[in-house]
């Protein structure tokens, strides 16, 4: 029933924070890269064109260097799997790991920084109830490209502690 709540407060939030960014200005200031920064809305199309739903927007600024929008597959009926999309001054420069995973949270950001939270299964536990704990992963914008300052949790459904 939390995970319901959660999911449903995110898709809210992220409903209200995509309806402000519609009723904004429309054009996109340039970003470091030359091109054009993406409005919430459009960056959201980034992440609906890829096969996700928008669920988190309240990491995406266009002004910073790293910002973040977490998507749910668009074709889920659980809730699971998502995608963290990244972008520097809003352009889409990619996902935080290869593979999505069960549960991403957005924590916090500031202009260089942002911080997600992963759900961690045990290799036994059902998709609804995670009991190995969270683990917080920060990414930096480095001039060039997005890095991890924490170690990525594996994916893998063996691992003692897996995002899945």
């Amino acid at each position: 029933m939390t995970l319901r709540r959660g999911l449903a407060v995110s898709v809210l939030i992220g409903a209200l924070v995509l309806v402000g960014g519609l009723t904004g200005s429309a054009s996109a200031a340039p970003n470091a890269v030359g091109t054009p920064a993406l409005s919430v809305a459009k960056a959201s199309s980034v992440v609906r064109a890829a096969g996700y739903t928008p669920i988190s927007l309240g990491g995406y600024d266009q002004n910073n260097d790293l910002s973040v929008i977490v998507g749910l597959r668009s074709t889920s009926a659980d809730g699971h799997p998502q995608r963290a999309f990244l972008f520097h001054r809003g352009a889409f420069v990619g996902y935080d790991s290869p593979q999505p995973s069960a549960t991403i949270r957005w924590i916090w950001s500031t202009d260089r920084v942002v911080a997600l939270q992963y759900d961690l299964y045990k290799p036994g536990d059902p998709m609804c109830c995670p009991t190995a704990g969270g683990a917080t992963v920060r990414y930096q914008w480095n001039g060039r490209s997005v890095t991890p300052l924490d170690p990525i949790p594996s994916a893998a459904f063996s691992a003692p502690a897996s995002r899945r």
